[in-house]
Order: C-alpha cells, then sequence, then structure tokens
C-alpha cells in the first residue's frame, strides 16, 4: 500500500466530476490511501458569481484539517491567495503552500508519498528536483504528471505561464501520463517516460442507462428523436455555429443539451441555438441523475471544434456514452480515431454530422454489443491498474509503499553524532581491512539504527557483503538505497562493469539470480540481472538452471510485449523498454540454441516477427535504436533459418523483409558518426548477404547450405573473419542447430 497526493485542478465536490476525482477513487479502491488536495488556481479570479462563490466556500474551509470523504481518502482545501501565481504573491503562496502540505503529511501519517499531480504549475508552489530515477523532494518519493489536456489553450488562462511551467516540470518528474497521443508525442520530449492513456468512463454508474429508467420530469415532454449532449457548454471547444445550422435545417429532431453554459469560458453564447424551438438547454443536472436522461436519448452527440486544444483532448463523455448504450455521432479529433468501431466520427460540418446523425437513427451505426464491450475494456479502474503497473515497473510504488516516514526522513542528526559519523565509518574500514569485518557489519547496523541511512554505510557493506557471499544482505540494502536514496550505483556497477563481480562462475550465478529475484529494484535492472544470470548459466551448460531462466526471461517479456508503450520507449540504452525486450529475446534465444531447443528457438522467432511489425525505429531514443540492432536481426534471423529447415517460403520473405528493415536502419545517415564497442552496420551486412543465399528458390543447394552454416555462426558471433577462423569455430556451433540441419527437398517461393 502507497500513500499517494493528488494535487487537482477542480473541486471534490464540482458537479462534474472529472479525471482526478474519478482517478482518486480508483487509487483508493485498488489499496493506497489518497490525499486529495483541490484546485489551487491555474487563473485570475473573474468578477462574477461562480468564482465568488468558489472564494467564499474556499475561505470557509482553509483553516480546517483535511475531511475522510471514505476509508483512506481525504480531501484538503489548502490556503493560498487567489490568482497568485506571480512575484511577490507566488513567494508567499510557496510558503504557505508546502508548510501546510508537510503539515497535514504529519497529521495523516503519510510515509514516504508519491505525488500524483494534474497541475502543470506544481514546480512553482513544490521543490521538486530530480536526482536519478526520483524526486529528491523531501516530500516525495516520486512525482507523477498526469496531463489531460492542453490547458494553456484554454480561454482566460496564463497561457505563457502555464507553457513554461508546463514544460519545467515535464523535465522534473519521474513519469509523465497523457489521455491524447498528440499530447504523448508533444511531452516525450521532455520526459522519455511518457505514457499514453485515454480518458475512460466510470462504467458501472453510465450502465444503469441500459436498466430504462423512468425519464427525468423535464425529458418527457421533449418529442423524439432526441439527440443529446452532455458536458460543459463552451465555445472553445463546442462547434455552436455548426450545430446551431444543424437544428435549424433539422426542426424534427429534438436538440437536447446538459450542462453549464460558459463555465471555462465566459464569452460563450448560445443566444441564436437556444432561439430554435427544437433546442432545449436543460443546465446543469446531477451526476447522479445522468445516466436516467441518458436511458432516453436516441443519439449522444460530440459536435467538437477541430482546434489546437480538441487536438489534444481526450473527452470523457465518449465511454460515458458507450457505456449507457447510447448510439455515439462525435468529430474526429486524433484521439477518437482509434475507436471508430464504436461510433459514427465525422468532420465537424452540418451536412457530415446530418448523414452521421441519421444514419445512427436508423440502427446502421456500430451495433449494441460492441459499443458496450467498447466502454467495458475502458473504466477507470483498468486504467489506473495499468498506470500502477507502469510505476511497479519504473520501481516507483516501491519506493511510495516502504519509504521510511517523513519524520525520520527529515530527522536532523545532533551535533555530536555528526562529528562521530566520520570516526564510526573510518573504523568500520580498517576492521575490514584487518580481517574483522563482523564486528564492522555490527558497528554499521548500530549506526543504521541511531540514524537515518547513509551512503557510507552503504559505500562500504554492500561490497563487503558481495565479497562473502551474503547475496541476500546485499540486496537488501541496494533494495533500501533505490527506495531511500534513490541510487543504483553498485547495482549498475555489478551489471555493466565485470571487474565488480565474484570470479567463480557458480558466485556469478547465484549473486544475479538473487538480485533477479527482487520486486522492489526497477524493472530495467531487475530483467537484466536475469539477463546476466542466463549467459552465465549458458556458459556452465546447465540446463536446469537455462530452463529456469527461460521461464524468468519469458515472464518480463510478455510484460513488455503486452505493454502498449513498449514499441515508443524513448528512454536511453540501458533503460529502454524495446531495448530490453530484445534483449530477452536474444538472451533466451542463446538458451534454446544451447539447449538445441528448436521449437522453442522457432517461436522466439516468430514473436519477435510479432514485436517487430509494431515497432517503428526511427520513433525510440536514436542512439538505442542502433544499438539494438545486432541482437534484433539475431532473434529476426532464426526465422530465416526455420524456413530454410522447413522449406517454409512465406516464412522465408516476413524474415527477410524485416531483416532488411533492420539493415536500412542501421545505414541511416544520422548513424554515420555513432561509435560503440561493436561494429552494427557489419554485422547487419553479412547476415543480409548469408539470408539472401538461403532463398528457396536459388537451385544451388550447397551455396544454401554454406550460407545456412555461416548465418549460425553469426547467430553465435559478432562477424565471420576469414576461412581459417570459420573452419575452426563452425564444429562447436553445429551441435546447437543439430534440428535445423535435416535434410530436405528443395522448394521454390516468390515474395
Amino acid at each position: 500500500m502507497a500513500d499517494i497526493v493528488l494535487l487537482s485542478t477542480a473541486d471534490w465536490d464540482h458537479p462534474l466530476w472529472t479525471n482526478k476525482q474519478h482517478t482518486a477513487l480508483s487509487l483508493r479502491r485498488a489499496g493506497h490511501r489518497v490525499l486529495y488536495i483541490e484546485s489551487l488556481g491555474l487563473r485570475p479570479p473573474r468578477a462574477d458569481r461562480q468564482d465568488r462563490q468558489r472564494i467564499v466556500k474556499r475561505l470557509r474551509r482553509m483553516f480546517r484539517p483535511p475531511r475522510q470523504v471514505e476509508p483512506g481518502l481525504w480531501v484538503w482545501s489548502p490556503m493560498v491567495i487567489p490568482g497568485g501565481t506571480r512575484g511577490v504573491l507566488m513567494r508567499i503562496n510557496r510558503v504557505l503552500f508546502s508548510g501546510a502540505l508537510a503539515w497535514v503529511l504529519r497529521r495523516l501519517r503519510f510515509r514516504s508519498p508519491l505525488l500524483w499531480t494534474y497541475n502543470p504549475l506544481t514546480g512553482r508552489y513544490l521543490n521538486l528536483k530530480r536526482r536519478a530515477a526520483v524526486s529528491t523532494s523531501s516530500m516525495f518519493s516520486a512525482a507523477i504528471y498526469h496531463c489531460v489536456d492542453r490547458i494553456h489553450a484554454q480561454p482566460g488562462m496564463p497561457a505563457t505561464l502555464i507553457a513554461d511551467s508546463e514544460r519545467q516540470l515535464c523535465r522534473t518528474v519521474n513519469v509523465v501520463f497523457t489521455t491524447s497521443p498528440d499530447l504523448q508525442a508533444s511531452l516525450m520530449r521532455l520526459n522519455a517516460c511518457t505514457y499514453h492513456y485515454g480518458n475512460v468512463a466510470d462504467q458501472a454508474h453510465f450502465a444503469a442507462a441500459l436498466d430504462a429508467p423512468h425519464a427525468p420530469e423535464p425529458l418527457a415532454g421533449i418529442p423524439k428523436p432526441r439527440l443529446m449532449f452532455v458536458g460543459a457548454i463552451d465555445s472553445y471547444k463546442l462547434d455552436l455555429p455548426m450545430l446551431t445550422a444543424l437544428a435549424r435545417q433539422r426542426s424534427e429532431w429534438s436538440f437536447v443539451l446538459l450542462g453549464p453554459v460558459g463555465e471555462a469560458d465566459p464569452d460563450t453564447s448560445i443566444t441564436a441555438l437556444q432561439a430554435l424551438p427544437n433546442v432545449h438547454v436543460m443546465g446543469l443536472q446531477p451526476y447522479a441523475d445522468l445516466p436516467a436522461w441518458l436511458a432516453h436519448a436516441d443519439v449522444a452527440l460530440l459536435p467538437l471544434q477541430e482546434n489546437t486544444y480538441t487536438q489534444h483532448m481526450f473527452p470523457m463523455k465518449f465511454f460515458e456514452y458507450l457505456a449507457a448504450g447510447r448510439p455515439v455521432v462525435a468529430t474526429r479529433i486524433p484521439a477518437l480515431r482509434p475507436y471508430a468501431s464504436g461510433a459514427l466520427l465525422c468532420p465537424p460540418d452540418a451536412e457530415a454530422f446530418d448523414a452521421a446523425i441519421a444514419m445512427a437513427l436508423e440502427g446502421d451505426g456500430p451495433p449494441l454489443h460492441q459499443r458496450l464491450a467498447l466502454a467495458a475494456e475502458h473504466t477507470y479502474e483498468s486504467r489506473t491498474r495499468k498506470m500502477l503497473a507502469d510505476l511497479q515497473r519504473e520501481g516507483l510504488l516501491d519506493a511510495a509503499s516502504s519509504g521510511r516516514s517523513m519524520l525520520r526522513a527529515q530527522a536532523r542528526t545532533w551535533p555530536l553524532q555528526r562529528l562521530l559519523m566520520p570516526v564510526l565509518f573510518r573504523s568500520v574500514r580498517l576492521r575490514n581491512r584487518f580481517g574483522r569485518s563482523e564486528v564492522g557489519r555490527q558497528l554499521l547496523g548500530w549506526i543504521d539504527g541511531h540514524h537515518p541511512i547513509e551512503p557510507q554505510v552503504l559505500d562500504v557493506q554492500i561490497p563487503c557483503l558481495i565479497q562473502k557471499g551474503l547475496y541476500a544482505e546485499a540486496l537488501a540494502l541496494m533494495e533500501r538505497s533505490w527506495l531511500e536514496l534513490g541510487r543504483t550505483d553498485h547495482l549498475h556497477h555489478l551489471l555493466f562493469r565485470r571487474g565488480a563481480r565474484p570470479k567463480a562462475l557458480e558466485e556469478q550465478i547465484a549473486l544475479f539470480e538473487t538480485l533477479g529475484s527482487s520486486t522492489r529494484l526497477p524493472l530495467s535492472y531487475r530483467a537484466y540481472c536475469r539477463v546476466v544470470c542466463a549467459y552465465r548459466a549458458a556458459e556452465a551448460k546447465d540446463p536446469e538452471l537455462m530452463c529456469a531462466s527461460l521461464a524468468a526471461l519469458d515472464e518480463v517479456a510478455t510484460g513488455l510485449e503486452n505493454d502498449p508503450n513498449t514499441p515508443l520507449c524513448r528512454q536511453g540504452n540501458r533503460f529502454n523498454r524495446a531495448k530490453l525486450l530484445i534483449s530477452c529475446y536474444a538472451t533466451s534465444l542463446r538458451l534454446h540454441l544451447t539447449l538445441a531447443d528448436r521449437s522453442g528457438a522457432a517461436r522466439l522467432g516468430r514473436r519477435a516477427l510479432q514485436f517487430c511489425a509494431r515497432l517503428d525505429l526511427t520513433m525510440i531514443e536514436t542512439d538505442t535504436s542502433f544499438r539494438l540492432t545486432r541482437n534484433l536481426m539475431r532473434v529476426l534471423a532464426i526465422n530465416a533459418l526455420e524456413a530454410w529447415a522447413s522449406a517454409d517460403g512465406e516464412l522465408y520473405w516476413q524474415a527477410r523483409k524485416a531483416l532488411q528493415a533492420v539493415h536500412d536502419h542501421a545505414h541511416r545517415p544520422e548513424h554515420d558518426e555513432r561509435e560503440v564497442q561493436e561494429d552494427h552496420r557489419a554485422f547487419a551486412v553479412q547476415v543480409m548477404e548469408r539470408v539472401a543465399l538461403i532463398d528457396p528458390a536459388l537451385a544451388d543447394v550447397a551455396a544454401r547450405r554454406r550460407a545456412t552454416e555461416d548465418l549460425m555462426l553469426l547467430l553465435f558471433r559478432a562477424k565471420i573473419v576469414n576461412e581459417a577462423w570459420r573452419a575452426e569455430r563452425l564444429p562447436g556451433v553445429l551441435p546447437c542447430f543439430e534440428g535445423f540441419l535435416k535434410p530436405h527437398p528443395a522448394t521454390s517461393s516468390t515474395p
């Protein structure tokens, strides 16, 4: 269970619930404790009735402690000066808010909470300095920015301030979640850990419309067919002129609009629309009553404009409409295009909407079962589970779940302690040097029990524990180093600096098997521990351990394959998910071949082909995309060998096409000056030369056989040097390909 601080841009009891309230509830229902912080204000207050009421309500609540709205979920209204987002007022608000928040967290006994913010100005209110993989703020273990809209494109917002603050916030937080592909594309340049999860719906709530409740009294007198819109009526996002023209030309249709007018855009005018006799503006309706209204709508509408704001938005009401079982006609904005199977999408003009609505009224749109199935897949609970899984893989959820209490994290040592610590650490080092490491361990244990964890403790203790073979204890300290200090340097050295490892092969296997079993370290480190362990198992030729390593790698690979963000990961070399998946493939391939398991190798090759169909190498980080080409070609090349062994022409051409794409990527101009340890381009050339020679259409069986043997060598080696080198090493490789060497009749095939 983690403690989560959710910094919202909406008040909890706002009649139109948004992502913020629903996400807070779903996080709580997932077993976490949540502090929901109401809006700090993004824009200067207006002199209208609505803003005056909000200010009065906030003044009444700001001096009160957090109120508990359900077990494990608190709502807090902080004291800030309205509109104080610049200059002296901003500095005052920063002191007021951060000080009050620290008091609230101590009162609620939140332990190392995770910050989940929707406010792009968060960095102006809180000190969020990023270090390594976790936030160094004394309050939070990590920070997430959930971007649901292009906020600075809304009317009345301080656009430059919000845009600049958002860019800085994205560079600072650990993870960014977005609700539209366009938002993801724009923010990914600022933070490699940017993931796309569209808006979803409270499916259980809106599914009540399927039970056909009685129509609300105001709706009973409105003639059918009823075309309904539910939500805020603002001119910056709704195409009101188009809707007016449509209602004017279709007088036989009733247009029912539910929601406040001009909530975000006070300049919104619906005079022309409201003057039409077939248009019924019903105002804001209680959230609990919305399913009853939708139950009696013949078509649900999303008449949006196409502009900068809507290009980056995902309307919540889309899946709410589908969950209610209503046929949906919506503007074809980018975020909705992947869900065309559930709705009629069209350009925002009256003729297109007229034709689409007529189709929906005739029952020619997507069928009911298809709409309901799509809605059932997109709920707050399912989306939150996926988001939490991302945080778990990054090691951030464990940091929030198992971190120290704030009181200990912020504890000050006595002056005498600060003077004694260097002396104690020096004493430990001397004891280790003279063979009295057990005494040193006891002394370090005493220090750790009376003093917050120090890097010096880790720097002394972890290498000592590894040297003594106490790997479980070393892992426990590495996990503490990650969770409490955000450090992974000791583990990093073990993985990527071979001189830091034990000398004996069996000790390396035991070490990395222990490290790979962690559930708290970041995914990339855990997975690479599995990779190293697998290679050592292959070197030891231990079949049982190799089979266990295959199972562990398959678990990692399956998780990465099912993650829609893996093909788009823009993190660097050792933290890139696509590269990690391909490393798992390549390592598993080595194990299958060492075990002479042709069927397992063939299955793995087809998995790699399927992943490559979703992978665009130009979309991931440039250096990483070049470094992964060699392993990727290895895994794809096994398909060419399988095609040769089974005389499968179709598989051969699939493999050749995929290999050619990787070869061409390695030779792109942007990689001309790239310096890496291995010659990836030469490897790609040698692979493609051999693959071309094993074409089933070629009649020269001897040449094909020689090419396949060369390809087998390349699956284990970086290059083929010369004929003598080939003759020396080929006999050691061929036993791994025993299943591929069976004779077969030649066949012909064309691409």
